[in-house]
């Protein structure tokens, strides 16, 4: 019987609904404070790194000829060596899924629910992942088609702030008046990580090459709608307003009045939980894919919520969302680091096995 695989579309919404973030919502405040004046454009220069970042992953599927990056590292090296990585990786990971939820928690209850606490909205959407985590990745690619396509049909909203866009506020100056820092650069690029799980979709694909342009087309989708609402943004509120608003997109979508609802941008705010629900449970399923190689005899189901679990204990010290954010930092830098690593590690494996081949 044939297995179920992931293609090109699958792999396109589930890269694109991963590495859309909470992060979209503060993205223009970001870019004017480190880059600067139109600091929308930096998001040309940002995917291209992100697009070398995937060229490498596709090397690594195209000479590892679909095979999974563990089993191309453990042919090599002994799995008792690779353990560190692995524990380090599950941990990034589960982090990294278990923040996203909080983040996005902190910001609906300060918005709609600031009588409920974190912790009983985190678990209820920490449910909901975990409903999708059991299912398997075949059925939150599918799930994911869905949210995607929810998320897409409002992209047209934006073209309503039209009569309020005014290219003087642009200026003519580019990249001016911008920290241009280390920091900068790391919360800029970390609003494009989540391509690197496709790393991990190699046992899971068709069997050929050509699932890795939904990589491709998933980043130039997210590029697209990051430019398109910074754009907007630099365009309606003036420099030093977006240097100032915590959430210029939030702020942007209060402009919108609609005679049959009131505070639209809460109800859009809550829309964007679908992409929560991917973002966070593609992280906890690398999680648990990367511990699943250290305890092979433990399953899936009770992998997922004992990450889950281990995950939501640690983030109850993170209070605010100050804190998140802080936290964020550091494991964007983790992040970004692994992103390069893994595939880049992967790629001489596979060409020192290529190089001792002959000698066997």
């Amino acid at each position: 019987m044939s297995r179920e695989r992931l293609y090109t579309h699958h792999v396109g919404f589930l890269v694109f609904n991963t590495q859309m973030g909470v992060v979209l919502f503060s993205l223009p405040r970001i870019a004017a404070t480190y880059i600067g004046t139109n600091g929308w454009a930096s998001f040309l220069i940002f995917s291209v790194i992100s697009t070398f970042n995937i060229y490498l992953i596709s090397l690594v599927n195209k000479l590892g000829k679909g095979e999974s990056f563990f089993d191309i590292v453990e042919k090599t090296i002994p799995k008792w060596v690779l353990a560190p990585l692995y524990l380090f990786m599950t941990s990034v990971f589960g982090m990294i899924g278990c923040l996203v939820i909080k983040q996005y928690v902190l910001i609906y209850q300060l918005l709609i629910f600031p009588s409920t606490p974190d912790i009983v909205l985190k678990l209820v959407v920490d449910l909901l992942v975990l409903l999708l985590l059991l299912k398997g990745i075949y059925t939150i690619s599918k799930a994911n088609i869905i949210f995607s396509l929810l998320l897409l049909l409002l992209v047209p909203i934006f073209f309503a702030f039209t009569t309020e866009f005014d290219w003087v506020r642009l200026t003519t100056s580019l990249f001016k008046d911008g920290e241009h820092s280390v920091k900068g650069f790391i919360k800029m690029y970390s609003a494009f990580m989540g391509y690197e799980i496709s790393l991990f979709f190699m046992p899971y694909a068709s069997r050929s090459v050509k699932w890795m342009r939904g990589v491709y087309i998933g980043n130039f989708v997210v590029t697209f709608v990051y430019l398109m609402v910074t754009f907007i943004c630099y365009g309606v509120f003036s420099y030093v307003q977006l240097k100032l608003q915590t959430f210029p997109l939030l702020d942007l979508l209060a402009y919108l009045k609609f005679p049959f609802m009131e505070r639209v941008q809460n109800f859009l705010y809550s829309v964007f939980l679908f992409s929560v629900l991917v973002t966070a449970a593609m992280y906890f399923w690398s999680s648990k894919e990367t511990l699943s190689r250290l305890v092979p005899k433990i399953k899936g189901t009770y992998l997922s919520p004992a990450i889950m679990v281990a995950t939501l204990f640690i983030s109850y010290m993170a209070q605010t969302l100050t804190v998140v954010e802080k936290w964020f930092g550091y494991l964007s830098v983790m992040l970004i680091g692994l992103a390069f690593f893994l595939p880049v590690f992967a790629l001489v494996v596979l060409l020192f096995r290529k190089r001792s081949l002959p000698n066997v």
